[in-house]
């Protein structure tokens, strides 16, 4: 950041530290808001978009063992107003309710 607020531009900087200059860009704006130069933490845990209705899943698939993804697709749209992939809804009943289909 020295060499920023020294005067040099971002582009130069980041030459001169072979980064790129949008990364030079983001860490002086953050090193200007904030007054440290750190990057921001990576990632976290994101919620499933199906977690709140794995109750109504379950039950919708206990009544209906033989239902297709496309078939649950459907009926997450018309029933519950969702519209998912197909690779959504498998990755959480594979990941979360441990079934296949």
């Amino acid at each position: 950041m020295n060499a920023v607020v020294s005067g040099q531009s971002t582009r130069i900087v980041s030459a001169l530290f072979q980064v790129s200059s949008f990364f030079a860009s983001n860490l002086h704006q953050c090193w200007r808001q904030t007054g440290v130069a750190q990057p921001k933490p990576i990632g976290g845990y994101r919620r499933a978009l199906l977690e709140p209705y794995e109750v109504a899943l379950t039950e919708q698939l206990s009544n209906s063992p033989s239902m297709t993804l496309k078939e649950v697709q459907a009926w997450l749209a018309g029933e519950q107003g969702l519209s998912l992939s197909i690779s959504a809804i498998d990755k959480f009943l594979r990941q979360k309710l441990k079934l296949s289909l």
